[in-house]
């Protein structure tokens, strides 16, 4: 039977490098309102962030909070590799006199795939999930993110964007020779984010004969996808390459984790670079595995489409106590 909720407001966030996305929640999980981003480096920190939502939606008492937040969340101190927001759990619990929940940013979004609508994901290919197989998640934003879950509900959180960048092709080496001596260590992050397009348009550029020197040649993400749009073939090769990295990327982690019950792809830039994706070719190279392709053949690859499955996440967490779902697992607070 679901408590009686006390008076107030359930508060929930998605903190990434760059934005910090809020909501509140109603009754389930889908149940979102009063959505809004703000970008973290508005705010001095992110009691101030939060101070200035529920501002805005007129919030006077916070009776519960879940937060996701990209980076470790193992310890008392919460540190953003991406971000100049930190901050402590017992610290944070009293400035809002609630129950907190601290959760990995993709952990919330390996919860949401439950509470995902079957339109709601774009599948690459002909395979399907196996029911009862371990589902993996990743998302490409201002960072790298991975999840794992387990095909009893527990999510494992992961720093796997982190590994190594491992070239699988001689255009892949010329721009990991380049890379490298503007980076103590090449991770796969330094290629496959917001950061990394850029790495990779630059990269490119040093590529092309007479064209390292012009002007600009350090382009933000967003002005790298608006010259790919307008045909920029140094725009295009980068988005290319962004897409061939992740795919060979996701098929490793399909091995590691033997992602049975499927690869999903998620993440801020995943939609805005969704227009230039072939599913076809993002596939062969998520398969080529050499003697495991059988197995990355038979792998589900799909795209969450929904804006904000991070939320979704914390909202299917923040709610386990007064409606526990079967997929959920016990959250430590």
């Amino acid at each position: 039977m679901r408590e009686r909720r006390p008076p107030g407001a359930v508060l929930i966030a998605d903190i990434g490098g760059t934005n910090a996305r809020f909501a509140l929640v109603g009754d389930t999980p889908r149940d979102l309102h009063g959505i809004e981003v703000l970008a973290c480096a508005d705010f001095d920190g992110i009691e101030d962030g939060i101070a200035r939502y529920l501002q805005r939606q007129g919030v006077d008492q916070v009776v519960e909070a879940c937060l996701a937040v990209a980076g470790p969340v193992d310890e008392d101190q919460v540190d953003l590799p991406n971000s100049h927001w930190d901050f402590t759990r017992s610290g944070l619990r009293a400035h809002l006199d609630a129950p907190l929940t601290i959760l990995n940013d993709f952990t919330a979004q390996a919860f949401a795939i439950d509470v995902l609508e079957d339109e709601e994901i774009e599948w690459f290919g002909g395979p399907r999930p196996r029911a009862g197989g371990v589902r993996t998640v990743i998302g490409p934003g201002t960072g790298l993110g991975v999840a794992i879950q387990t095909p009893h509900g527990e999510v494992v959180p992961s720093e796997a964007g982190h590994v190594h960048f491992a070239p699988t092709d001689p255009h892949e080496i010329d721009l990991l020779q380049l890379l490298l001596p503007r980076f103590r260590r090449v991770s796969v992050e330094r290629l496959v984010s917001g950061p990394g397009l850029e790495n990779l348009f630059w990269a490119n550029l040093h590529l092309e004969p007479g064209r390292a020197d012009i002007p600009g040649p350090n382009r933000s993400a967003r002005e790298v996808v608006a010259l790919a749009q307008a045909g920029n073939p140094t725009g295009l090769q980068a988005i290319e390459d962004f897409f061939d990295v992740l795919a060979a990327f996701a098929g490793d982690m399909a091995l590691t984790t033997w992602a049975t019950g499927g690869i999903y792809l998620s993440g801020g830039m995943m939609g805005r670079l969704r227009p230039f994706l072939d599913p076809e070719r993002f596939r062969a190279r998520f398969e080529d595995k050499g003697r495991f392709t059988r197995f990355c053949q038979t792998a589900a690859v799909g795209w969450i489409k929904v804006e904000h499955p991070g939320l979704l996440g914390c909202a299917a967490a923040a709610l386990r106590h007064l409606e526990v779902p079967s997929f959920t697992p016990e959250l430590a607070p």
